[in-house]
């Protein structure tokens, strides 16, 4: 074989190769993932992709996943059935792969090396506090949540319902980060529309609540979950969308999204969403402190808690478990150590945040 066909063997691994350095240097060098990638190309590439599929009323990445299997059996026997086009498929199936990675990379990948959320903020951060604290803190948000979920609409069983329909949630989750901006303009984002998935029952069999589809700048959402959940879950995925990839700042930042949400059905989503990190971690550290501050809470609250509880116990299975492990490996694979871990550190950005006083 002729170097003139080693090359054109290997052009295909140009893009990935391409993505594999630049991860590689983000690694090194934290501020070029800050400033080149993450607020300069990402920030332009998804700003051209969220608005094409941002104009369609479905999420284009379920649809690429509910094909990708018929797809590839097609492919699969089409080689099989014709020889003499099997090379020009497995080619243009690297060319396909390699140029995925590539654009993964670009829209999110990379993003796991920026400057830590806490920085860019202005946070000091601290694993450690006071008990005392914490209980302050957690009775603050039981307050803040037992007092805006007084002002939401109830269905039959007196739970929070939403005041409008799933359509204009879903095209509505950008309005908190738009207010967010003014004070953090890093924050503001092109991409504010979620898309609900269709499959959103059947894809709580794995636990999941969103999903951020880097390839098509899309923020999925389950929306078969409890009104409360749905909205935060919103407001998470959104925050990949403006390129942070780390499951804790993302819920940080969902968290702040909601709460400066206008609408009192989002802040209550914000606010029980904060009062739960803080409540667990309370709990662990001293147990006769939660139950004394839990008291605090309202019983809306806990009825909405009670059905959270309810609704997934009905997917309680295998598919969650694997599902689980998958997003662990996923999440490690990417550089982060700690895998889904990172989800329990939220009390620590929220106790920085409110370092000042509640």
């Amino acid at each position: 074989m002729n170097i003139r066909k080693i090359l054109r063997r290997l052009l295909p691994l140009i893009p990935a190769a391409a993505g594999l350095l630049c991860l590689g240097v983000c690694r090194l060098f934290p501020a070029v993932a800050e400033w080149v990638f993450a607020r300069g190309v990402r920030r332009g590439l998804s700003a051209l992709l969220g608005t094409v599929t941002g104009f369609l009323p479905f999420s284009l990445a379920e649809l690429l996943v509910v094909t990708a299997l018929p797809a590839a059996v097609a492919l699969v026997v089409r080689a099989v059935r014709r020889p003499a086009v099997r090379a020009k498929l497995l080619r243009g199936c690297a060319w396909c792969v390699s140029s995925a990675f590539l654009l993964y990379l670009l829209m999110h990948g990379l993003q796991y090396a920026r400057l830590p959320l806490s920085e860019q903020m202005g946070l000091s951060v601290s694993h450690s506090s006071s008990v005392e604290r914490l209980a302050d803190l957690t009775a603050y948000f039981a307050e803040k949540a037992s007092a805006a979920r007084a002002a939401c609409k109830e269905d039959a069983q007196g739970c929070m319902r939403l005041s409008t329909t799933t359509g204009e949630v879903l095209k509505s989750g950008g309005e908190g980060y738009a207010r967010l901006a003014v004070r953090y303009p890093f924050l503001r984002g092109t991409a504010d529309r979620a898309k609900g998935v269709v499959l959103s029952h059947w894809w709580s069999y794995t636990g999941i609540t969103g999903m951020y589809f880097p390839l098509t700048a899309e923020a999925n959402v389950n929306v078969d979950v409890p009104a409360d959940e749905m909205l935060m879950t919103i407001s998470h995925e959104l925050a990949h969308t403006r390129g942070y990839a780390h499951e804790d700042e993302c819920n940080f930042l969902g968290i702040l999204a909601c709460v400066n949400h206008p609408a009192v059905e989002w802040q209550y989503a914000g606010w029980l969403a904060a009062y739960q990190y803080t409540a667990d971690a309370l709990y662990a550290a001293d147990a006769d402190a939660y139950y004394e501050v839990a008291a605090r809470c309202s019983d809306g609250m806990r009825r909405d808690l009670a059905r959270r509880a309810a609704y997934w116990s009905g997917f309680e299975g295998p598919v969650e478990e694997i599902s689980a492990e998958v997003n662990n490996a996923f999440i490690q694979v990417n550089g982060d150590s700690d895998g889904i871990a990172r989800y329990g550190q939220v009390t620590a950005l929220l106790m920085a945040y409110y370092a000042d006083g509640v």
